[in-house]
């Protein structure tokens, strides 16, 4: 059976999870990393998404789609969203990403130690990393930031929380934006691409 990453609206937490040395098990938003999303999903379906995900898409390498789905049967998430490489005609996800909107920052960096200590407890081998809060590239202004804890495991794969913190300029002009948190599950591929590529 799968484990599930939750976010509760009071406390976030991790519930019903076993120590691990693999992410493959686990979900976020029903999805797991490495299979393929045309289980969910038809190629028209996914193709419409993109259509509308690309206008904001942000990075600079086009290496990847991006999808984003919401709605109640992602609950906690506000919605999830994941990248598929375009080369890739069965679209197996190499990352996924649940976000709760309407996070007060502070309130966000508190659970984010919550929710990395229980981290630490499923994967005890994992190599842990801060970091942050580190300027984030869509935001000419330089004033919006994020901040996070990674938990990369012995294949390279990725567990990671982040919250973000807009800046009031950014806020302004886009107005459907808000501070948050995110927790992200991340192929090795997908890291690598992220941190040596895509912006």
């Amino acid at each position: 059976m799968k484990n599930i990453l939750l976010i509760f609206f009071v406390l976030l937490s991790l519930q019903s999870w076993t120590r691990a040395d693999d992410i493959k098990d686990f979900e976020i938003g029903n999805f797991s990393l490495n299979e393929s999303l045309l289980n969910y999903y038809s190629k028209k379906n996914l193709m419409s998404n993109w259509d509308e995900q690309k206008i904001g898409y942000g990075f600079k390498s086009d290496k990847y789609y991006k999808f984003a789905f919401f709605g109640s049967e992602f609950d906690p998430y506000d919605h999830v969203v994941l990248y598929t490489l375009r080369s890739d005609n069965n679209f197996i996800i190499k990352s996924i990403t649940g976000f709760r909107s309407d996070f007060e920052i502070k309130k966000c960096y508190n659970e984010m130690k919550n929710i990395a200590s229980e981290i630490n407890q499923i994967f005890p081998n994992s190599k842990k990393e801060n970091y942050g809060p580190a300027i984030k590239p869509l935001d000419p202004s330089g004033k919006s930031t994020e901040k996070g804890i990674l938990f990369i495991l012995a294949n390279g794969s990725v567990a990671g929380i982040s919250c973000i913190d807009y800046s009031k300029e950014y806020l302004k002009k886009y107005d459907w934006e808000s501070d948050h948190m995110q927790i992200f599950l991340d192929t090795k591929e997908y890291d690598k691409w992220l941190r040596d590529e895509a912006w």
